[in-house]
C-alpha cells in the first residue's frame, strides 16, 4: 500500500510539471476571409515542439466549429487541472460587444444580437487556461471585422460594439492575456506567411529563461517597432514563468485583488536631484532637413532612422545618440520603474510625464550602445513600457540626441 501511495505522488508530480497547449485557428469566414490564421497556428506548434512541448501536448484546431471549439475547451479544462502551464493561442476573427469579447467559429456570422450565441466568449478561453498551475491566453483576434457596423449606432436596442476587442484582467488563477494589440485597436493579419504578432511570438519564445510577461513584452516592441499595433497584457501573475528553459520562481510580485500594486515613489533629495538633471539635460531634436539630409524621415514627426544614420543625425545636429542611462533617468524620474513594462503601462502618472517632457510613446529610442554579444544589434528604449532591448542596426527607430560627444 505504501509504494502504491508513493507511485501516485510521483505520478501526480510528473503530471503537474506537464506543458500543454491548445491553438485554434480559423479563417474560412465567408464576410471577410483571412490569409494567415492557420499559417500561424503552425507556426507557433512548430515553436512550442523546438521549445520542449510534447507533441501529444498539443492540441491544433483548425476551421472549427462552435460545438467543436466549446467541446475543446471544456476537455482542455479538465487535462490542465494537472498541468503546469496551460496555453491557449487563438487565431482569427473576434468581436466586442456590449463589452464582451466573442471569438469566431469557422463559417459564422454576426449580424443580430441573437447570432452572438454561436460565437464563443473569451472568458471560455481563460476560464479553460486557469484550471493549470499558471495559464496563458494569447489573442490575435483582433482582426478588422466588418461585422460591428450591425452593432453600432443604435441599430439593435441595447446593443453597442466597438472596434477591435476589449482588454479585460484575469480574476481568478495564475494567469496571463496577451492581446494582438490594445484595447479597441485591429492588428494586422499580415502579408507575410504569418500575422506579426504570431511571427514575433514564435521567433521570442525560442529565447530560454524569459519570465512569460518579459517575453510578451519583447513581441510588444517588436511588432510596435514595425506596424501600427501596440500589442498589450493583463496578468496576475504572482510569479515568473517561463515556457523555455528555467527561470526563478522565488520572485513574487505584489498582487492586491488580482491587480500589481504600484508604489508611488517617495519623493526624496536624491528623487529632487534626478528629475533637476533631466530638466536640465541639453536634449536634441533633430530638425526635418537634418533627418532627412543624413538618411533619416519623418515618422509621426519624429526622426526615425537606422543606427548608423541616427548617430549620423545627431553629429550633424551637434550632439550624439544618448546613453541607456540616460535614458533611464527619463523613467525614473517619472516614477516609472526600469524594465519593468507591465507595471508602467498601467501607470497614469509614468505615462502624462514622459509626455510632458515631450517624449514620444509610439516607438523605441536608439542609443548609442552596442549590443556586446552581437555587435549588428545595439539597445534601444522604449518610453511607452519603460523597456530596453537590443534592435538589429539596419532596422529603423527614433533618433533624439543629447548634448556632448
Amino acid at each position: 500500500m505504501r509504494f502504491v501511495m508513493i507511485l501516485i505522488m510521483l505520478m501526480s508530480f510528473l503530471s503537474a510539471e506537464e506543458k500543454i497547449a491548445l491553438l485554434m485557428g480559423n479563417d474560412d469566414y465567408r464576410f471577410q476571409p483571412l490569409d494567415n490564421p492557420l499559417n500561424d497556428v503552425d507556426g507557433i506548434y512548430n515553436t512550442l515542439i523546438k521549445i520542449g512541448f510534447k507533441k501529444q501536448n498539443i492540441t491544433v484546431l483548425k476551421n472549427r466549429s462552435q460545438e467543436q471549439m466549446k467541446k475543446a475547451l471544456f476537455d482542455f479544462e479538465q487535462q490542465a487541472s494537472s498541468a503546469e502551464i496551460a496555453l491557449i493561442y487563438f487565431s482569427g476573427h473576434g468581436m466586442q460587444v456590449n463589452n464582451t469579447n466573442y471569438m469566431f467559429p469557422a463559417r459564422t456570422t454576426a449580424t443580430k444580437p441573437i447570432h452572438l450565441e454561436g460565437l464563443v466568449n473569451l472568458n471560455m478561453f481563460v476560464q479553460s487556461a486557469s484550471s493549470a498551475k499558471y495559464g496563458i491566453v494569447l489573442v490575435d483576434a483582433c482582426r478588422n471585422n466588418p461585422l460591428i457596423q450591425y452593432f453600432q449606432e443604435g441599430k439593435h436596442k441595447g446593443s453597442t460594439a466597438k472596434k477591435g476587442l476589449g482588454q479585460v484582467t484575469p480574476k481568478s488563477g495564475q494567469v496571463v492575456i496577451g492581446f494582438a494589440t490594445q484595447a479597441g485597436e485591429t492588428a494586422d493579419d499580415g502579408s507575410g506567411s504569418m500575422s506579426p504578432y504570431a511571427a514575433a511570438l514564435s521567433q521570442r519564445l525560442k529565447e530560454p529563461n524569459k519570465d512569460i510577461t518579459k517575453v510578451l513584452g519583447l513581441v510588444a516592441l517588436d511588432v510596435s517597432s514595425r506596424y501600427n499595433q501596440n500589442p498589450m497584457i493583463r496578468t496576475n501573475l504572482a510569479y515568473d514563468v517561463c515556457l523555455y528553459g528555467a527561470c526563478g520562481t522565488s520572485q513574487v510580485k505584489i498582487i492586491e485583488k488580482e491587480k500589481i500594486v504600484y508604489v508611488k515613489p517617495e519623493v526624496t533629495q536624491e528623487t529632487r536631484r534626478v528629475d533637476s538633471s533631466i530638466n536640465n539635460t541639453q536634449w536634441i531634436t533633430p530638425t526635418n532637413s537634418t533627418c532627412q539630409a543624413n538618411g533619416g524621415k519623418l515618422y509621426k514627426g519624429v526622426c526615425q532612422a537606422t543606427w548608423a544614420d541616427a548617430q549620423k543625425i545627431c553629429r550633424a545636429s551637434g550632439g550624439r545618440l544618448p546613453s541607456r542611462e540616460d535614458l533611464h533617468k527619463v523613467i525614473r524620474a517619472c516614477g516609472g520603474i526600469v524594465d519593468e513594462w507591465n507595471k508602467n503601462i498601467n501607470n497614469s502618472r509614468y505615462q502624462s510625464c514622459y509626455k510632458e517632457k515631450g517624449f514620444s510613446n509610439n516607438y523605441s529610442y536608439w542609443t548609442r550602445e552596442t549590443y556586446k554579444e552581437d555587435s549588428s544589434y545595439a539597445w534601444d528604449v522604449h518610453l511607452h513600457l519603460g523597456f530596453g532591448t537590443w534592435y538589429n542596426k539596419s532596422g529603423k527607430y527614433y533618433a533624439l540626441c543629447i548634448r556632448g560627444q
